[in-house]
């Protein structure tokens, strides 16, 4: 095999490995996301009550109260860490973290409860 080869054939797998890196880590990511979803729909008369639906779009799970989106939540497969984007926080920092699904979930709650007199 000449260098030319050896190159193009080395340059070939490092793709195709850096390829499967990203699947695997997008997999990590949507069963993630897919758990939280499945742990906030326990409480589904509670979010049919509050009039907040869901839905995972480009990465997130998005929570809209009525038609306005409320936060989003992200997950970082590196460090096993939700990421919660609060859209309507006047005050304060709009990003939370959570260790896991169920501080997600409760800090998802608090959250929605924080902007009951503000939105719908």
């Amino acid at each position: 095999m000449g260098k030319f080869l050896e190159g193009f054939e080395g340059a070939h797998k490092a793709a195709e490995e850096r390829d499967a890196a990203a699947r695997r880590r997008a997999e990590r990511i949507a069963e993630a996301l897919k758990q939280l979803s499945d742990k906030l729909a326990e409480d589904r008369e509670a979010l049919e009550g509050e009039k907040i639906t869901m839905r995972i779009e480009h990465g997130a799970l998005v929570l809209r109260r009525v038609l306005q989106p409320m936060a989003g939540v992200s997950f970082d497969p590196d460090s096993g860490r939700f990421n919660i984007h609060r859209y309507s926080v006047s005050e304060g920092k709009n990003e939370m973290e959570a260790a896991d699904i169920e501080e997600c979930a409760l800090r998802l709650g608090e959250y929605a409860y924080s902007l009951k007199g503000s939105v719908g």
